[in-house]
C-alpha cells in the first residue's frame, strides 16, 4: 500500500492485535491467531500491505463474523495499525508483521476464502521491478496452496505498468481464472477499494484499475 506520514500516538501498544510470525507456531491455524482455537471455523480473508489499518477496521467492522487477517512488513505500520484494532476491539481482525510469502507458506491449505491487496508500492525503477510482489510467480506459487476452492484474489492499484504485470502473471497461472473483480462491503458505490488513497487518486484524476481471480476448483466464490 503506498505510504505517507504516520505519526504515532506515545501510547500506542499492538496488545495482542498485533502479531509478529517470529514469535508464532508454524504452521498457523487461524483459530489460534483469534483466540478461538477449537471454536468452529469461520472464513477467513488476508490483506497483503494492510499499512495503517483503514481497510481491516472497515471491512471489520462491516462482517464481524469474518477473520481478517493484515500482513503488514514494515514495523512502525504494523504497530499503527495494531493499536488502532485494539482501541476500536476488532476482535475478529488481526495484524501479522510478516512478508507475504512466509504467511501463505505458513497457513493450513484451503485456509483463506479471500485476498485483497490494495494500491501495493509500485516501485517505479527498473531495478526494484523484483520487488512488484504481485507480479511475481513465487507469490502464486505460495499463495494457491492457502487458497480455498473459488477463493479469489483481488487486486487494485493506480500503477499502470504494475496493473499490466499484475494480469500478464494471473494469465500464466493455470491454478487461477479471472472472475468479475468485487468491491469490498465497506466501499462506498462506484469505488474498488474505499480506501483514502482511492479517494484521492480519484480527486486527482489518476486511473485506478482492479484485477480478479479465483481458485479453479470450483464454479463460484466461497
Amino acid at each position: 500500500m503506498a505510504r505517507g506520514h504516520l505519526r504515532r500516538r506515545p501510547d500506542a501498544r499492538p496488545d495482542g492485535f498485533g502479531l509478529d510470525l517470529d514469535d508464532l507456531e508454524q504452521p498457523l491455524e487461524p483459530g489460534r491467531l483469534f483466540g478461538e482455537a477449537g471454536e468452529p471455523a469461520r472464513r477467513l480473508e488476508v490483506e497483503i500491505g494492510s499499512g495503517r489499518g483503514s481497510f481491516l477496521i472497515a471491512e471489520g467492522e462491516a462482517r464481524p463474523e469474518t477473520r481478517f487477517l493484515g500482513v503488514e512488513r514494515a514495523r512502525r505500520y504494523w504497530h499503527f495499525a495494531a493499536d488502532r484494532l485494539r482501541r476500536r476491539e476488532r476482535t475478529n481482525v488481526r495484524i501479522l508483521r510478516a512478508d507475504a510469502l512466509d504467511v501463505f507458506r505458513a497457513l493450513p491449505a484451503g485456509s483463506v476464502a479471500a485476498v485483497w491487496a490494495f494500491f501495493p508500492d509500485p516501485w517505479p525503477k527498473r531495478r526494484h521491478a523484483h520487488r512488484r510482489l504481485l507480479a511475481q510467480d513465487a507469490f502464486y506459487e505460495a499463495a494457491e496452496p492457502a487458497l480455498a476452492p473459488g477463493a479469489a484474489i483481488r487486486v487494485v492499484t493506480d500503477a499502470d505498468s504494475y496493473f499490466a504485470e499484475i494480469e500478464s502473471a494471473l494469465a500464466k497461472r493455470a491454478a487461477l481464472v479471472r472472475c468479475p473483480y468485487e468491491p469490498p462491503t465497506s466501499a462506498e458505490p462506484g469505488e474498488f477499494a474505499g480506501t483514502n488513497f482511492e479517494r484521492k487518486y480519484r480527486r486527482e484524476g489518476r486511473p485506478i484499475h482492479a484485477a480478479a481471480a479465483r481458485r479453479a476448483d470450483e464454479a463460484g466464490p466461497p
